[in-house]
């Protein structure tokens, strides 16, 4: 029982007690697939092995129609004794069930007679009026009798009558359990056990697919190794020749899946296909609206496919409980049909942009843009924008100019999307439409950031903020602190990025847009990174991993977005999030083949997961943006200075990196390249001589301001060390010259003269 230590525990007690017990009993939840059955199976088989009598029985959906159909076959199929329930001169009417419901008991009364007795039910959700009913009253009834109760149902919202009996028989005093989906370690003994040898990194992020529900990985497993598909060398089990992401998965799992969807019905199956091409997670409207139905229309069948486990509901969406569920069916339907319902939602985008000449018009373009645009259709983003920008506009909807200026941005096209952001305050001031004019600034900070001016960026992030904070516009209002931390971050000062992280409220506001959200979850995950490392990073991204591919919007505000996902994942050996991204990235690019930044963009995460030298190449050489091509170019430096024989091309790559940033003002980037040249014995000066005052604030140094900051926030010596890209000895002598320049003695007073010295500037 991997993976079920304390579930086995509490069945193993259970059994103990069964002679001197008194109707005890014990109820067993848990998703499809996760074990009940073998737990069940398991616990009868030990029950007999210890002398006690067991009566077993299983519901079923075609069973609904016999009346106490599973406690009449549990005490059928035991085989130690017959049971004296005739099924001929049943009385009529109402009487029926009572008289049945009285027979099992009986018999259930002579069989105790004989010695402790276990009734094993499984597959209680398909149970039928009378068999809950009877299991409602009879282990009360049976009490003072030598038996124990093991009842089993799935842990789903479509369980109904049965779940209310669990809860009934929970308040009298029934042992619950749920099997949860197994964590890693058990996984990794499943997966050993069926494979005879440890997975590999590879086929364990495959593994991972199967969201720890053991039915599906077993199924997985089990098919991959009878078709050949696995290898194992030196004790270790990988996948032959192929990457997670483009493993074909095995003929027993769809047929474990087709199995799983026979239980629903025909419209909801369907429909099942239909979204899964779309994307791992959606929502009814835009489904509604891309097949031409209302959503209303859609409820029964989406409700059928919430109650059996198939979907859950997120936040903001509905999901594909498990992605190797979602797999399955994507690669059941053929490719032409693929091919032709992804034509008809593109072709449906088209088809309802609304005639109106005039703001209902426009508005629908711009909506229709921006949902193109989360999707990654970029070019038809780009195309719809534009088109609402030749169009007659009002303030009911957000300006199409501004619009069209951030795609712009997104895509580091910046002499356009200057001209753009200037048509739009030009169009904001002459319409009178505040709305429009707050955008401006925040327009004007995403320009400066992409361009490198990081003064400029901050001066048009505060502008920006103060005009989304006079409008209370929320989603202004972060894009304004997301321009605003990433600026502090590059240039150094992560208390301030900090600051602003936490001023963003958006992530955790009701009935924020996916794509707003996710968008501001990035930024804070940048942040949570640079101070706690890549594990504190992870718990402000689970919901853009999850998101993808159906909200790739996210990994198009910045270049290095997908790459530095990827990053992250790896860093903390979750290599199934690592290649969703990568593969998000790679269909943004085959999508948009005339923009080059997504190529870009999806070779740079590549090569990042491959450790591939012409993948990251082409990403310095294909990167518009300069902090993006700094940001490749130190990536190719690791890995080639990882590499026998690469120093000089390692310490190349890293000087062009130190460059780029240099350019753009990136001074804790530039920090930690220089750190990486010094290890491979590069030592390059980059202070310049100033006149300083002896003491005093204005005396420190741009180093010493920023131990000072670091220190005063609360920082060890060790992490601030960690921070700056310097060692921790360095940071002490800093500090030392911080304590002179300042007469202070101790943390204490710094952190003091340092709230102070805050409270004179410009509150953030």
């Amino acid at each position: 029982m991997r993976g079920r230590k304390d579930e086995w525990a509490a069945v193993l007690a259970l059994l103990g007690g069964v002679a001197s017990a008194t109707g005890s009993v014990m109820l067993v939840e848990g998703e499809p697939g996760t074990g009940k059955s073998l737990l069940l199976a398991e616990a009868a088989s030990v029950a007999t092995a210890r002398g006690t009598a067991v009566a077993s029985g299983r519901a079923d959906e075609l069973g609904r129609l016999t009346p106490l159909g599973p406690l009449l076959a549990a005490l059928e199929e035991s085989p130690t004794a017959s049971i004296p329930v005739t099924r001929s001169a049943f009385p009529d009417g109402p009487g029926l069930l009572l008289w049945l419901a009285e027979q099992v008991r009986t018999s259930l009364e002579r069989r105790l007679a004989s010695g402790p007795l276990l009734v094993v039910l499984d597959d209680l959700q398909w149970a039928d009026p009378a068999t809950v009913m009877a299991l409602r009253t009879m282990p009360s009834r049976l009490a003072s009798y030598p038996v124990a109760w093991l009842l089993a149902c799935r842990d789903t919202p479509g369980r109904g009558e049965a779940g209310r009996l669990f809860d009934l028989l929970e308040e009298e005093g029934a042992t619950r359990i749920v099997l949860c989906p197994l964590d890693e370690g058990a996984v990794a003994e499943i997966s050993a056990d069926i494979l005879g040898a440890a997975p590999g990194e590879g086929l364990a992020a495959l593994a991972a697919q199967a969201g720890g529900n053991p039915l599906l990985l077993a199924e997985l497993l089990t098919g991959l190794r009878e078709e050949d598909a696995i290898v194992v060398e030196d004790g270790v089990a990988r996948l032959a020749g192929i990457t997670p992401a483009g493993a074909v998965l095995p003929l027993r799992l769809h047929t474990a899946v087709r199995r799983r969807l026979d239980e629903l019905g025909t419209r909801t199956r369907y429909l099942l296909e239909a979204v899964a091409v779309l994307g791992r997670s959606f929502t009814p409207a835009y489904v509604a609206e891309m097949l031409g139905e209302t959503p209303a229309a859609l409820l029964p069948p989406l409700e059928e496919a919430l109650a059996a486990g198939v979907l859950v509901a997120t936040r903001d969406e509905l999901a594909f409980r498990h992605e190797l569920v979602w797999r399955s069916i994507v690669d059941e339907v053929p490719s032409p049909v693929r091919r032709a319902l992804r034509e008809q939602v593109e072709r449906a985008a088209g088809a309802r942009r609304p005639l109106a000449p005039r703001g209902g018009g426009t508005g629908r373009l711009v909506d229709l843009a921006l949902l193109a645009w989360d999707e990654g259709a970029l070019s038809r983003g780009l195309d719809l924008a534009r088109e609402a920008v030749g169009r007659p506009a009002r303030g009911r909807h957000r300006q199409p100019r501004a619009v069209l200026a951030s795609m712009l941005i997104d895509l580091r096209l910046l002499d356009e999307a200057e001209s753009a952001t200037e048509s739009a305050a030009e169009e904001a001031d002459a319409e009178g439409e505040p709305a429009w004019a707050a955008e401006i600034p925040v327009l004007r900070a995403r320009l400066a950031l992409a361009a490198g001016r990081l003064g400029g960026a901050v001066e048009h992030g505060e502008a920006g903020l103060a005009a989304a904070g006079t409008l209370d516009a929320p989603l202004l209002a972060s894009s304004a602190l997301s321009v605003l931390g990433t600026a502090s971050l590059r240039s150094g000062d992560l208390p301030g990025a900090i600051r602003y992280m936490k001023r963003d409220l958006v992530r955790s506001a009701p009935g924020i847009p996916p794509c707003a959200r996710l968008r501001s979850e990035l930024t804070a995950g940048r942040i949570s990174e640079a101070r706690d490392g890549a594990a504190g990073g992870m718990s402000s991204l689970s919901g853009i991993y999850d998101a993808l591919p159906r909200h790739v919007g996210v990994l198009t505000g910045e270049p290095t977005s997908a790459a530095w996902l990827v990053r992250v994942a790896m860093a903390v050996d979750d290599l199934r999030r690592a290649d969703a991204v990568v593969g998000a990235a790679e269909d943004i690019a085959w999508r948009n083949p005339a923009l080059p930044g997504p190529s870009a963009s999806a070779d740079h995460a590549r090569g990042l997961r491959e450790g591939d030298r012409e993948a990251l190449g082409r990403a310095v050489a294909g990167h518009a943006d300069p902090w993006a091509r700094g940001s490749a170019a130190e990536d190719l430096g690791v890995l080639l200075g990882a590499g026998d024989g690469c120093r000089d091309l390692a310490v190349e790559s890293l000087k062009t990196a130190l460059a780029c940033y240099g350019a753009v003002e990136a001074a804790r980037d530039a920090a930690r390249v220089r750190g990486r040249l010094r290890l491979l014995g590069e030592r390059r000066r980059h202070w310049a001589r100033t006149d300083h005052p002896v003491s005093g604030w204005a005396s420190l140094t741009g180093t010493e301001q920023a131990v000072c900051d670091l220190v005063s926030q609360g920082l060890t010596n060790r992490h601030a060390a960690e921070q700056m890209f310097i060692s921790e000895h360095t940071v002490a002598f800093h500090l030392r010259q911080v304590f002179r320049k300042l007469g202070i003695r101790s943390r204490v007073e710094l952190a003091r003269l340092a709230a102070e010295e805050n409270g004179h500037r410009r509150p953030l």
